[in-house]
Order: structure tokens, then C-alpha cells, then sequence
């Protein structure tokens, strides 16, 4: 049986910051910790002792840092970085000294993510390109297209995120309409792909904009499911007032499970993640309620109500602040967020 009750968990670290925070990586066996903010820096913190303060802020970006991965290379380990100024950025873990600078995409950085071996590094943006990186040398592997540049209506379309499965072979991505597309890692061959078209609002009257997209997406530990979040349909596109929903799809078929929400809440998930060992799913956001964690427990399995309808609810956790990533500590017995102003550390156990 699970030991995570959420009606019970509670941040055991709390840093309140100036600065909003997009992106964030831990080492799990030290708590040290990289987040990627509003300012263009990454500021490193110390999980273990944490003190009031940042340890060190490194700044090159000249604007947003919306991805940071931690990879272990043969020189040692490094922290690579993505960001709004369309960068890649490779730096010396513990002096943050700058080791090389690659142009990375042809707009904005939105995401990055790294094979569990720690060779490849996959990066996506809005020039609508996924990328992998040789991570030792920063060299291009290859680009893979496919994602449309433009919306069905005609407006500039964004690729909001990435995923990797847990054995390297797979890479997701989701962009702005709710198209997921499922890439071989080792030859660049498209193995699937599949809408979620829940996830998109247009108003063709008033605004004549949209708001949505597919923020959250991770594989599950055994790879074989994809789990996608972000809002569902808006009323109103000036605001986040459409419900949180997430749906976690057989992506080989493709076929979807099963789609929930969270107690009711109103609201974007900007990050999503599957606890590596027991059976819940996570997703962090905001909305016009405030920011959450959520938490969808996944066995016995989600079912459905007489009619079909998706009847399961996910337990809410209100956060001060919108949450923007997660990141796992070691073994999965706590959890890292960070968004707005603020990071956090919440023991699961």
C-alpha cells in the first residue's frame, strides 16, 4: 500500500524569492539545487542546510531560463541551460564557470530533457523543432520536424514540452493545439501521434487568440503510458477559469485511459510527473484559485461512471504561488517545486 497521503503533506522548505522560476534540476543525493528564473539566472540553492538566500547566481542568459538539466559527464558534472534568448548554455556544476555557449533554437528554449545514460540532450522550441544533443560536445545530433508551425486558424503556434522514457528510447512532445508526437530516440524515426484536443481553446469572436496547450507530459516509470496536462476548455481566453485536466494515454495504440481533474480547480498544470515506484501521478500549476500540486492515485485503476464519463477526481494540495516545474529528490521520498517567488521541498513519507 502507498505511504503518500495527500491530505496530509506539507512543505518541509519553503524559500520565498523576487524572482519567478521556470525551470529547476536537483542532485537527489546532495539537495543541491539549480532553478531557472525571470531574471535570466539560475540560482543555486542548498537543499541540505538551506539558507535564506541563493549560494550562487550565475548570469549569461539575457532573458527568461525555462529549462536546467543536471548531467554527469566524463569531465565532471554539468548543469546545461535553456532559455527565452534562444540559447543552450553549458556550465561548470560547482564553480558555475561558462564551459560553451551553442545557439540552440530559432526562438524561444521552452524545454529540455536528458537521457538517463546522460549522452543525449533533448531540447524543444518555438521554431516548433525537437533537437538532440551530443551532451559531452554540444554538438548537433539532429532536428526533428513535424509539428505544425501554425494553428488551425492560422496563428503562431509554441512547443511547450518534452518527455524521455526511462529507458532513452522514446522522446515525447506536445505543442499548443494538443498534438502529441512519440520519436525514436536512436534513429529519428516518428513512431506515434496522437491529439488532445481538449487542451486548446480559440475564440474566433472576440479575441480571436487562443490559450492552452500541452504543458505537462511525462512517461510513466515502465514507458509504457504518456500522461499530459495542462487546461481544459476556457470560457474566457483572457483568463485561466478552464478546469485542470490531465489524461494519461497508451501511447503505442494510441488510446487514452483515462482524463481527470483536481477537486474542482480552475487552473493551468505546467509540470507533470509519475512518482518512480508508487502508483500516483503529480502535476504542479495555477490558476484563479491560486497555485496546487495534485494528486491522482493510480491504483486500483481510475474508472468511470454509468454513463462512461471519467468519474476520477484528483486530491488538490493548494500552493502560495503557481508552481512551474517538479523535480524528484532521492528515491522518490521527496518532492522539489518551483514557481512563482518561491521554491519548495515536500517530504512524501
Amino acid at each position: 500500500m502507498t505511504s503518500i497521503d495527500p491530505g496530509k503533506i506539507k512543505p518541509g522548505w519553503t524559500r520565498s524569492q523576487g524572482t519567478t522560476f521556470f525551470a529547476l534540476c536537483v542532485d537527489g543525493a546532495s539537495r543541491k539545487i539549480w532553478a531557472g528564473g525571470d531574471d535570466g539566472a539560475i540560482a543555486v540553492f542548498d537543499g541540505a542546510n538551506p539558507p535564506k538566500e541563493p549560494i550562487a547566481r550565475w548570469t549569461r542568459h539575457e532573458n527568461y531560463v525555462s529549462g536546467v538539466v543536471l548531467a554527469r559527464l566524463a569531465a565532471g558534472p554539468v548543469i546545461i541551460s535553456g532559455s527565452y534568448d534562444r540559447q543552450l548554455i553549458w556550465w561548470n556544476a560547482e564553480s558555475g564557470e561558462v564551459i560553451r555557449t551553442v545557439p540552440g533554437h530559432d526562438g524561444w528554449v521552452r524545454r529540455l530533457a536528458l537521457t538517463p545514460d546522460g549522452a543525449h540532450l533533448v531540447s524543444v522550441g518555438d521554431d516548433m523543432l525537437v533537437k538532440v544533443w551530443d551532451a559531452e560536445t554540444g554538438r548537433l545530433v539532429r532536428s526533428l520536424s513535424g509539428h505544425a508551425l501554425q494553428t488551425p486558424q492560422g496563428h503562431v503556434s509554441a512547443l511547450y514540452a518534452v518527455a524521455l522514457s526511462g529507458d532513452g528510447q522514446w522522446i515525447a512532445s506536445g505543442d499548443r493545439v494538443g498534438n502529441v508526437r512519440v520519436w525514436e530516440l536512436g534513429s529519428g524515426q516518428l513512431a506515434q501521434t496522437f491529439e488532445v484536443p481538449t487542451l486548446y481553446t480559440y475564440d474566433p469572436r472576440q479575441r480571436k487568440r487562443s490559450i492552452g496547450g500541452i504543458r505537462g507530459l511525462t512517461f510513466s516509470p515502465d514507458g509504457n503510458s504518456l500522461a499530459v496536462g495542462g487546461i481544459g476548455q476556457v470560457p474566457n481566453v483572457d483568463g485561466l477559469t478552464g478546469p485542470v485536466h490531465v489524461e494519461v494515454w497508451d501511447w503505442r495504440k494510441p488510446a487514452r485511459r483515462w482524463a481527470a481533474g483536481a477537486e474542482g480547480h480552475k487552473g493551468l498544470v505546467n509540470d507533470l510527473v509519475f512518482h518512480p515506484c508508487e502508483p500516483w501521478l503529480i502535476g504542479g500549476g495555477g490558476g484563479g484559485d491560486g497555485g496546487f500540486l495534485a494528486f491522482w492515485k493510480l491504483d486500483p485503476a481510475p474508472t468511470s461512471d454509468a454513463q462512461g464519463k471519467d468519474a476520477f477526481t484528483g486530491r488538490r494540495v493548494k500552493v502560495d504561488g503557481f508552481v512551474h516545474a517538479l523535480a524528484w529528490g532521492a528515491a522518490g521520498s521527496e518532492l522539489f517545486s518551483a514557481g512563482y517567488r518561491r521554491l519548495d521541498i515536500w517530504p512524501l513519507t
